[in-house]
């Protein structure tokens, strides 16, 4: 977590609400985020008090008030930035650069809830949450352009980062998708749901899992013991 509207976000996903949380001054700040955690890659909050470093976006601002070297008027202090950042998670939540963000948490919780997506919902969270996050706003992107193709890549991208999607020579309406993983009971699922998500019914598909087909004149797919027949 970085911002603090991730915080505020991830706050609401562990049982916290935003006005239960109270924000401190970091006593040890990194320069390059506006969260102190421990472990960046956390997706929990597990307690009400959060350290901060305000002047991550807020050095010009907020600087002359909360530079290490300044002294007094601790409470005073304190109260003020707890007041301060609050009023910029809110900002932050409501601004146009997060109104995706807001969608895909609010699709993820009908999804949990059973009211969306029933079907897919097992395999979506057995991703985690930030994977899941990352589908849902291709599913978004999806709604805005209807490129399912792109789309599709996309997402694929996502899950699969040495996935590679072709069209057949013969045939627009069948792809032909290498993932670049061991074929598992997980993964076929996890193919099976991005297919129906963002593919529309008239597209067939044939997937290869860890070994690429044969391509003439491509020497790395022409490797001997790691070519896939097709």
């Amino acid at each position: 977590m970085n911002c603090v509207w991730e915080i505020a976000l991830k706050a609401q996903k562990s049982g916290y609400n935003l006005e239960e949380l109270r924000f401190i001054n970091s006593g040890s700040p990194s320069p390059y985020t506006e969260s102190s955690f421990d472990f960046l890659n956390s997706d929990t909050i597990e307690e009400s008090e959060i350290e901060v470093n305000p002047l991550y976006r807020f050095a010009n601002e907020l600087g002359e008030v909360f530079l290490p070297d300044v002294k007094g008027y601790e409470k005073a202090r304190e109260i003020f930035l707890d007041v301060i950042m609050h009023y910029v998670a809110v900002w932050d939540l409501r601004s146009g650069g997060d109104k995706k963000e807001l969608k895909a948490m609010y699709i993820l919780k009908e999804i949990e809830s059973g009211a969306f997506l029933k079907r897919f919902r097992e395999t979506l969270f057995h991703l985690g949450f930030e994977k899941a996050k990352r589908i849902i706003f291709c599913l978004l992107d999806l709604y805005s352009c209807g490129d399912y193709i792109t789309i599709f890549k996309k997402a694929l991208r996502e899950l699969y980062p040495n996935s590679n999607l072709y069209i057949h020579s013969e045939d627009v309406k069948k792809l032909i998708l290498f993932t670049g993983v061991d074929k598992t009971k997980k993964d076929i699922e996890t193919i099976e749901m991005l297919k129906d998500m963002f593919l529309s019914l008239s597209y067939e598909m044939d997937v290869f899992w860890k070994h690429h087909f044969g391509v003439i004149g491509v020497g790395e797919s022409m490797r001997i013991g790691e070519i896939a027949i097709y």
